[in-house]
């Protein structure tokens, strides 16, 4: 994927995806009680650091990957007075710079649905992994039948049925990644850390669409794009009316730890 549709979304990425107070704290605690405090972390798609800055925070010692040089310059931005400034590099999570055997964790939060060769990664992660390390693999569960689960499943079918590029073209759902990495002898345990709910109307969320905060795509091109964004407004009307009336959403945020024997 292009770094530009990343870049674009440094500035808003908080404020979109970022997690309600005490969260991260939390989350940062269960993958610390994961690995121990004395292992060298690695953090595949660092963007903004929601999970790098609270796990700095703890005392981790983390190195964040990330594609897009803008995300990583708005997580220095938004770092604490005091805080640790993390080690980063800009590189490719298909091609990782980094040494054979040069980590104790792996922390991925949210890339490999927007991945099409994610079997790839999976393989530069377990390449970089020491024997018997673990990679931690999060996403925020939110029920697959509210609106703006729907809204965002409609918009991949309008994508590709334009053939356009489209998160389909990673890996489906986190169950489909669990799956596959336990084809290959991992071990998986799965934990819920923290619940939440967010507030939001169907309007807002078109909009973080057209200006790819939430990164729908990344080759659409200007037309295609415009003509999937107004069938999908049309389609949300019809199927929920108002869309600037306020929707409670329950979320919770799930990491799946895999080692390997």
């Amino acid at each position: 994927m292009a770094t530009g549709a990343f870049d674009s979304a440094a500035a808003a990425y908080e404020a979109v995806r970022g997690f309600p107070p005490g969260v991260g704290e939390q989350v940062a605690q269960a993958a610390l009680d994961r690995f121990g405090r004395q292992a060298r972390v690695l953090e595949v798609g660092v963007g903004t650091g929601r999970i790098a800055r609270p796990l700095l925070a703890l005392g981790v010692n983390v190195i964040g990957l990330d594609l897009s040089a803008q995300m990583m310059r708005q997580l220095r931005v938004i770092l604490p007075a005091g805080a640790v400034d993390p080690a980063l590099v800009q590189g490719d999570a298909n091609h990782l710079p980094l040494a054979e055997a040069s980590f104790d964790a792996i922390v991925s939060v949210h890339v490999f649905q927007l991945l099409a060769d994610w079997e790839g990664v999976v393989s530069e992660v377990r390449r970089v992994l020491r024997p018997g390390g673990v990679f931690l693999n999060g996403y925020e569960w939110r029920p697959s039948d509210s609106p703006g689960a729907r809204l965002m499943d409609h918009w991949r079918l309008l994508l590709e049925a334009a053939g356009q590029p489209a998160l389909a073209a990673g890996a489906r759902d986190f169950s489909d990644l669990k799956y596959q990495l336990l084809q290959t002898g991992a071990n998986c345990r799965e934990q819920d850390v923290g619940q939440w709910s967010t507030t939001r109307t169907l309007a807002r969320q078109l909009e973080t669409i057209e200006h790819r905060t939430w990164l729908p795509g990344a080759g659409e091109t200007r037309g295609a794009l415009a003509g999937c964004l107004a069938q999908l407004r049309a389609w949300a009307v019809a199927e929920f009316g108002a869309l600037d009336q306020a929707r409670s959403v329950p979320h919770r945020f799930v990491w799946q730890s895999f080692q390997w024997n």
